[in-house]
């Protein structure tokens, strides 16, 4: 039974993938996506001072 789900899911990606490719890849191209990667690859940079200042916070 959960192969089957796990088929139908994937060929669902599939499909949407092909249906959708020009506007998949506008949203990805997109000025406020890449403003969000960058965020997201600032805070990953930055997870360990995070992980310091909620210790403080703690203790």
């Amino acid at each position: 039974m959960f192969k089957i789900i796990a088929i139908a899911l994937i060929g669902f990606g599939i499909y949407l993938g092909i249906n959708y490719t020009d506007e998949i890849n506008s949203v990805v191209e997109s000025d406020g996506f890449e403003q969000v990667q960058e965020k997201l690859g600032e805070l990953f940079e930055n997870k360990d001072a995070i992980i310091e200042k909620i210790e403080e916070i703690k203790g």
